[in-house]
């Protein structure tokens, strides 16, 4: 049997040489798919749907130290992956 592979990536170029010669199963970006929202249709390409892990950041490597403050952290997180996931629905990424 085929593993499932993953990659850890927000680059659309890498991912798109993944999806072009059938090498993952699952999108791990930390971006939550907003650095380069065109990263979605390779999500359904092929007729084959990605599995896609979405992580929350805030700003980039220089400036996420200074943004760490919350009103409430669970809830801020919760909204923000929730409105990401909502987002790839809309765009046809099926939620399961």
């Amino acid at each position: 049997a085929k593993p499932i592979i993953s990659i850890d990536t927000i680059n659309y170029n890498v991912f798109k040489e993944c999806v072009d010669n059938d090498l993952v199963d699952i999108l791990n970006d930390i971006s939550a798919c907003t650095n380069n929202p065109e990263i979605i249709k390779l999500l359904k390409k092929k007729n084959k749907f990605y599995s896609v892990v979405l992580m929350h950041k805030r700003g980039n490597p220089h400036t996420m130290d200074e943004l760490t403050n919350y009103d409430n952290l669970v809830y801020d997180i919760k909204n923000y992956l929730e409105q990401r996931l909502n987002f790839l629905v809309l765009n046809g990424i099926p939620r399961y």
